[in-house]
């Protein structure tokens, strides 16, 4: 019997996947898995490590949370959090700037 676990991560990872155009060699050769191993998961037929769930994240370009059905939708939270963690990460001399455009991007919006 599948883990309901097992099949979400498995259907969202294949969604996006397809969505970001990448075939499910190509995919699996990112990943560092067997394309057999691939297809196990989008079946839900099998979970992943920690390590492999938050290398198909990364790749996918969307959160864990969405991938395990925690969020429904990548949505906004998720796309402000990726901003923080980015502008958290970066080095402190480009700060600035970002502050900058952030400050332009505003005066757009708000014209």
């Amino acid at each position: 019997m599948k883990k309901e676990i097992n099949v979400i991560l498995g259907e969202r990872t294949k969604k996006i996947r397809k969505q970001k155009g990448f075939t499910r060699e190509i995919f699996a050769e990112k990943l560092c898995v067997s394309t057999r191993f691939l297809a196990t998961v989008e079946s839900g037929e099998a979970g992943v490590s920690i390590s492999t769930l938050k290398n198909i994240a990364l790749l996918l370009d969307t959160s864990t949370d969405y991938l395990l059905g925690i969020h429904d939708e990548i949505g906004e939270e998720f796309y402000k959090q990726s901003a923080i963690n980015k502008i958290y990460n970066m080095d402190k001399k480009y700060l600035v700037s970002v502050d900058r455009i952030l400050d332009s991007i505003e005066d757009i919006i708000n014209a």
